[in-house]
């Protein structure tokens, strides 16, 4: 005896086998374009708000915001800042620092006479004359100058050095001031002794992950920026001589970090440290980090602001009304921006670009109105005032920061080209 279905569930089989591919066509589309949104550059324009009317002397309007990676990235940052203490630091920079970042007044800072072996045999190198125009000083310059440029509300800094072994001077904070003192009191202390690169590096993890003395912030974008001149000559090497196992320990401790979801970005400052760059290079790449060769070590200064933590390397910001971009910009390591944009009388469309990495773009726009008054922004002149002493700073350097940017891509090539696996040169 023949069964027959009834008609409603025959009809409902085909639109069935017709439209479920097609929805799940679509859920499909749907999920890759939310990802796809979620992968582009997000961008916030926080001040001034849109449909703003402002009236000042100034023809130039304060515009300030945040770029982000990742939608819904917490906006909150860690850095802690790894500085290499060794005795080979205590030798000239190549440049002239002068009052750079505004290093401690006293020129008496007690820096021990560095040794160098030759022979088996240990003899000291010339003191150097002025110790402000030092590898440290031009260390501490350079982690100063980050300071001004990131927001202390969302951003914490903490600091620690390295020789012998690894030394916390500042947990993670909020208040740049206490960072500041106790960059000033590496300059004081001043340089000595071998470099436990692998020590510095597990003490900054311990740190980040609220495993030290530093408050545990589970929601924050976590790095650390390590300084060296060198490469590692403990725990193995004993300080004297450099053993490959060093170099090991601390790319493993790198590979660690990495895991722990924390990159470390290595600026390789001076010859001694590019002529040895398998630690360097495989510590910022088992972290995830970025490898940053400078040959003189003075021009720390012009590219460790070049460093984004947040993925986003570019923002361009455009008053679409008249044509005219920004005429100071300042893209921060933590992805807050500054700049001055120029407004004509009136309404004002005012708009920010962000490019990630990876190529992909993202925007916001406000709306200002504005007109000429007698009132002066002070936030336009606290900006243009930083701007014009980070400028002062480079430009007492001798180059200019496209040429130095430039020195730092070839290092960079050279040092890929090299073989990774050669012996490290007799150390400090």
């Amino acid at each position: 005896m023949l069964a027959f279905k009834p008609i409603e569930v025959v009809i409902m089989n085909q639109l069935l086998r017709r439209f479920v591919p097609l929805a799940v066509s679509l859920i499909l589309t749907g999920f890759f374009y939310l990802m796809a949104l979620a992968a582009e550059p997000q961008v916030k324009i926080l001040s001034p708000k849109d449909d703003s009317r402002i009236t000042q002397d100034q023809n130039l309007i304060f515009v300030s915001g945040k770029v982000a990676r990742e939608a819904g990235r917490s906006t909150s940052v860690d850095i802690m800042l790894i500085i290499d203490i060794s005795g080979s630091t205590a030798m000239y920079s190549g440049s002239d620092l002068g009052d750079a970042n505004q290093l401690p007044d006293s020129s008496d800072f007690g820096f021990p006479t560095p040794q160098i072996s030759i022979g088996g045999m240990s003899i000291g190198r010339p003191p150097i004359r002025n110790l402000r125009n030092s590898v440290l000083a031009a260390e501490v310059a350079a982690a100063r100058r980050l300071l001004p440029q990131l927001n202390s509300a969302t951003t914490r800094i903490g600091v620690l050095t390295f020789s012998e072994g690894a030394r916390l001077l500042q947990p993670l904070t909020h208040d740049f001031e206490q960072v500041r003192r106790a960059l000033d009191d590496i300059m004081r202390n001043g340089p000595y002794g071998g470099t436990n690169m692998v020590e510095g590096i597990r003490m900054g993890i311990s740190e980040l992950i609220g495993l030290g003395t530093s408050e545990k912030r589970i929601d924050a974008v976590k790095v650390q920026f390590l300084l060296t001149d060198g490469f590692p000559s403990l725990p193995i090497g004993a300080g004297k001589r450099a053993a490959p196992e060093d170099t090991d320990l601390a790319i493993n401790a790198a590979r660690l970090s990495g895991k722990a979801g924390i990159k470390v970005h290595v600026f390789a400052l001076g010859e001694e440290a590019l002529s040895y760059p398998r630690a360097a290079v495989g510590i910022a790449k088992e972290s995830g980090g970025t490898y940053t060769p400078v040959k003189r070590p003075a021009d720390a200064l012009a590219v460790v602001e070049n460093i984004s933590i947040v993925g986003v390397d570019y923002v361009q910001i455009v008053n679409r009304t008249t044509g005219q971009k920004a005429t100071q910009l300042r893209l921060a390591a933590d992805g807050f921006f500054s700049s001055a944009v120029p407004v004509a009388e009136g309404r004002n469309q005012i708009e920010v670009y962000a490019r990630a990495s990876d190529g992909t773009n993202g925007h916001d726009a406000i709306t200002v109105y504005y007109q000429t008054g007698t009132q002066k922004s002070l936030d336009l002149e606290v900006f243009l005032e930083k701007e014009k002493k980070l400028k002062l700073e480079v430009e007492r350097l001798g180059k200019s920061p496209e040429q130095i940017q430039q020195d730092v891509q070839r290092n960079r090539e050279d040092a890929l080209r090299r073989p990774q696996q050669q012996l490290p040169p007799p150390n400090d």
